[in-house]
């Protein structure tokens, strides 16, 4: 069906108009760019998880060797029987100092004389996430002894937060708890 017209701009479009639209299906110049930008979003925020979650399984492991390493303090007698919180923190903050915030680690030591009279390690707050404040009871020589420390992670990828978070913010807990007796000192 053809329109008759005296209108100059009409014509021209009417002859302009189907040659463009011809390109278009034959040019391919743009298609790798669009294409491109259709899965760019996607494909950065999965790099960018991947990449968080690698950082914080590295300081996980960074941090259960920390933990580890000071217990063992603990356990040799090398921090003594009248060992204080704050004592127990400063050789924990030595070792943790690289990677993580010390004044967000929180810890406890129990001390029993079976394995069945320890208790389970403190739970964070099930509302707010708050972690409980530090605690420590002085082991001596063959005693069993637990050791546990929490710290909250931070999640920067959104889309990963909700799959790794603890209630009361953007944060997966890394948790630590290490079961030992100690040696007869």
């Amino acid at each position: 069906m053809r329109i008759r017209t005296d209108n100059p701009i009409v014509k021209r479009c009417a002859k302009w108009f189907p040659k463009t639209i011809k390109r278009f299906e034959t040019e391919e110049d743009g298609a790798t760019a669009v294409e491109f930008a259709l899965i760019a979003g996607p494909f950065f925020l999965l790099i960018f998880a991947i990449l968080e979650t690698s950082i914080m399984f590295f300081a996980g492991q960074y941090f259960e060797t920390a933990v580890d390493d000071t217990a063992r303090l603990l356990r040799t007698g090398q921090l003594g029987p009248g060992t204080t919180a704050a004592q127990f923190r400063a050789e924990l903050c030595n070792r943790v100092t690289i990677i993580l915030n010390c004044n967000d680690v929180t810890f406890d030591v129990q001390v029993a004389g079976t394995f069945d009279g320890l208790g389970d390690p403190p739970e964070p707050d099930p509302l707010t996430g708050d972690l409980p404040g530090d605690s420590i009871d002085n082991p001596g020589p063959d005693l069993i002894m637990q050791v546990s420390a929490s710290y909250k992670w931070p999640i920067y990828t959104n889309f990963a937060a909700p799959l790794l978070h603890a209630p009361g913010g953007n944060y997966s807990l890394l948790r630590v708890t290490s079961v030992m007796r100690t040696e007869p000192y």
